[in-house]
């Protein structure tokens, strides 16, 4: 992607319907995006953990039982997250503007140049890029904290956000029952299973094509199919930022975008930057 203004030679207008290449979708953001949070601290909370103990039988006498046992704790441990800034700019010429008449390539009589307003298409292209910035992130997104301004807040994202219940197959293709070898390691940790989603790069997606069962379910609007394990179903989602032969076990009804809102500006949001000749200048925070 080309940087500096939009000028007339910059971006030359053609007519003709509008073709975008390449992953548009955000399908993990859209996923857990219906309750975002709102916080007015750089550094969040996501929880606290504790470990709980296996079952045991005790061994007391009736004399031992007179003596109280020395008293025990649970110790707990905080875990947190950071937000950070996505930023881009966009700037537009004067001339470029009032150029849009002006066509290159192929025309034939009648045709008008597509998009019709070159500051609107600059526009959308730059927030949805910060889109895909974000689902890369909250998938991919590796964890910093700033100790100084000149240092940026980086998000933990979710795959490594994930430090127990880790399987490295060696290349391996992620079969049905390594699906279940992961619910299972979830099961063993206490914690529910009955919501989970299996977040997939279109390679591994086609390693499971034939235990998948077609009619899913919905999340947010993004439809799922479903692996029948012994554990329990699981939903399957495609994630296009995922890295290769790499798979995820979720839960999405506990995740959330967390907001840090500007005052009177909100969290996301368009304002044009001061003039300093003939063009106009925006930046999307």
């Amino acid at each position: 992607m080309a940087q500096g203004t939009a000028t007339s030679f910059a971006v030359p207008n053609f007519s003709g319907m509008l073709f975008a290449k390449g992953q548009q979708a955000t399908p993990f953001s859209t996923m857990i995006g219906a309750r975002p949070l709102v916080t007015n601290h750089v550094e969040f909370t996501c929880g606290q953990e504790y470990n709980t103990e296996t079952g045991e039988q005790p061994k007391i006498s009736e004399t031992a039982s007179l003596t109280a046992p020395q008293p025990e704790i649970v110790t707990r441990s905080q875990l947190t997250n950071v937000t950070q800034i996505f930023q881009k700019s966009v700037a537009i010429s004067y001339g470029k503007q009032s150029n849009m008449g002006t066509l290159q390539g192929i025309n034939v009589a009648g045709q008008q140049a597509n998009p019709m307003d070159e500051l609107a298409f600059q526009v959308s292209r730059r927030m949805a890029k910060i889109a895909q910035d974000i689902e890369y992130t909250f998938i991919n997104g590796k964890y910093a904290k700033a100790t100084t301004d000149a240092e940026a807040n980086q998000t933990r994202g979710l795959l490594t956000a994930i430090t127990p219940n880790i399987l490295h197959l060696a290349k391996k293709p992620l079969t049905y029952w390594l699906v279940a070898e992961g619910l299972k390691s979830i099961h063993d940790q206490g914690a529910k299973t009955d919501n989970i989603v299996l977040g997939v790069d279109a390679t591994t997606m086609l390693q499971l094509n034939l235990t998948i069962v077609p009619l899913g379910r919905e999340v947010n609007g993004i439809k799922l199919q479903t692996v029948v394990t012994p554990l329990g179903e699981v939903a399957v989602a495609l994630f296009d930022t995922m890295p290769a032969g790499t798979a995820v076990l979720f839960d999405p009804s506990i995740m959330a975008p967390v907001h840090q809102m500007v005052p009177g500006k909100g969290n996301f949001f368009l304002e044009q930057l001061a003039k300093t000749g003939a063009g106009e200048t925006y930046q999307i925070f």
